[in-house]
């Protein structure tokens, strides 16, 4: 998740040499962002940007300005997270997954490999590039269409999450699906999944579980490491071989 906000954009779009002109309540740059009078007219004040009350431009300490503000916004970004370790060294950042509080505590109500398969569809989401389109359907027709049926700015990464996504409805019965896209992937919380699917309360926690837990299976995600019971010695040559002679 990106901490930059969109003044720091706009100071950063500066760098090129561009100025950005006064336009009304903002100043607006070349490439169309915008950053407020008040902040523009401060940073002028404190040498970080050169300008006047009709233009600004970018100066030696403006990147510095920029890294420094980066530093800070990543440091308070390390003090808000809250890391839970997953199998197989992983590591789960609390603060932004939409699991968080189920997943919390001694008394955690996912275990370790239903979290786990949540945070894989809350990743295909975003790497499906959907969650901005709040009214995206996840059915087939519409999510694993064919190529021709999909924009042209969408890349390949991003048409096989889409169909994986897709694939999630007819792996997990109806209800569960739904649970498990609302939640996981466009982050609802439990209340308003119940809200608008007209369920009783408390009841989307349990389904959630038991999509995500039939998920897991699919996924090959399970609470203990299983192996095989016995695996058979492996040689170089087949047992009906024999080394030929050599003279």
């Amino acid at each position: 998740m990106s901490l930059e906000t969109p003044f720091w954009r706009f100071v950063r779009s500066l760098i090129g040499g561009e100025p950005a002109y006064r336009d009304g309540s903002c100043y607006r740059s070349a490439g169309g962002r915008t950053g407020p009078v008040a902040d523009v007219e401060n940073l002028i004040g404190q040498g970080v940007l050169s300008g006047d009350r009709h233009a600004c431009r970018a100066n030696r300490e403006t990147i510095t300005w920029l890294k420094r503000s980066r530093l800070d916004q990543d440091q308070y970004a390390a003090q808000h997270r809250v890391q839970k370790d997953l199998p197989g060294g992983a590591k789960l950042n609390l603060a932004e997954s939409p699991l968080s509080r189920l997943a919390a505590g001694d008394a955690a109500f996912l275990e370790p490999h239903q979290l786990e398969a949540g945070e894989r569809v809350r990743r295909l989401v975003e790497r499906a590039q959907l969650r901005q389109r709040v009214t995206m359907s996840y059915s087939a027709a519409r999510v694993a269409g064919n190529r021709d049926q999909v924009s042209g700015d969408i890349s390949d990464m991003a048409l096989d999450a889409r169909r994986m996504l897709a694939d999630i409805e007819t792996i997990l019965p109806r209800d569960c699906a739904g649970a498990v896209l609302d939640v996981c992937g466009w982050l609802k919380g439990l209340q308003e999944v119940e809200r608008d699917r007209g369920w009783p309360r408390r009841s989307a926690k349990l389904v959630l579980r038991i999509g995500l837990d039939s998920l897991a299976e699919h996924y090959g995600l399970g609470p203990f490491a299983v192996g095989k019971g016995h695996v058979p010695t492996q040689a170089w040559m087949d047992r009906q071989a024999r080394p030929r002679t050599f003279e």
